[in-house]
């Protein structure tokens, strides 16, 4: 019995260190959407598996176009609504421009991130998102 709980124990020990110490970091930042006709301008730094969210309410049939533009091309965004099990937007494959009504109401997150090609060499990307 003592043997099986110090292989339980050595099994636990084992996995904690082969998962690695690093994890996406992740800035959050609640914004407002600009009113009809207006636009807010976003400025950031992401470097390697860092990530920036941008948080906001948004109301069904709602019109957002979100531009972005970066200085490193294996930076993208994705737009998800909180609760729904996949992005309505995914900048890697859609493109850096998103022109939609949003599909319901509630709480939207933009999350900007590098491709894992730049993550891995930990390339930093600066970028500009342009909502309106």
């Amino acid at each position: 019995m003592l043997i099986a709980k110090m292989m339980g124990v050595v099994t636990v020990a084992a996995i904690a260190f082969a998962v690695p110490a690093h994890g996406k970091e992740t800035t959050s930042t609640r914004i407002d959407l600009p009113a009809s006709g207006k636009s807010g301008a976003y400025n950031g730094t992401i470097r390697g598996h860092e990530n920036a969210e941008y948080v906001f309410q948004g109301t069904a049939g709602q019109k957002l176009r979100i531009d972005m533009k970066a200085d490193n091309r294996s930076t993208f965004f994705n737009v998800v609504q909180d609760g729904k099990p996949e992005a309505i937007f995914v900048g890697s494959i859609d493109g850096n421009t998103y022109n939609a009504s949003l599909p319901g109401t509630g709480t939207y997150r933009v999350k900007v991130y590098l491709m894992r090609n730049a993550a891995r060499q930990n390339i930093r990307a600066k970028y500009e998102l342009r909502l309106r």
